[in-house]
């Protein structure tokens, strides 16, 4: 009898976690720009602040396209960035690359969706997580 009391009693719980990884916030949440806020490595419990405009800036549109802004001004999309994406779940995942003769990029690398709220979209892309704020 102990021994289901203590089944049913953890069901809850995987359950729980098992669809927590199914999705981070409402999709509607992504779809605005983002500014980055700070970065640390997977390895590492340190984040360390940037400072504005150091990154691009990156905005998520309904229509699939991720816009980038430098100084907040709208620029191409630069090398080893997509123009487009899609949202699965918990990760977004990038496509249409632009030519960049000069520069390898290696393989391209999807970004999963750690957190995601009103305030808050952080991503970690390979072994680093970037934390971005809304843009003003």
């Amino acid at each position: 009898m102990k021994r289901w009391l203590f089944v049913f009693s953890l069901m809850p719980v995987v359950f729980g976690a098992c669809q927590k990884e199914a999705t981070i916030g409402p999709a509607v949440l992504l779809f605005k720009r983002w500014q980055v806020y700070q970065t640390r490595d997977v390895s590492s419990p340190t984040w360390t602040m940037q400072t504005p405009g150091t990154y691009y800036d990156l905005e998520y549109r309904q229509d699939g396209t991720v816009i980038y802004y430098k100084d907040s001004v709208v620029t191409a999309t630069p090398c080893c960035a997509g123009s487009r994406f899609e949202r699965k779940g918990v990760f977004i995942q990038y496509a249409e690359f632009p030519a960049c003769p000069t520069v390898y990029c290696g393989a391209s690398t999807d970004a999963q969706i750690l957190a995601l709220n009103d305030t808050l979209l952080e991503l970690q892309t390979g072994d680093r997580i970037t934390q971005y704020k809304p843009a003003p």
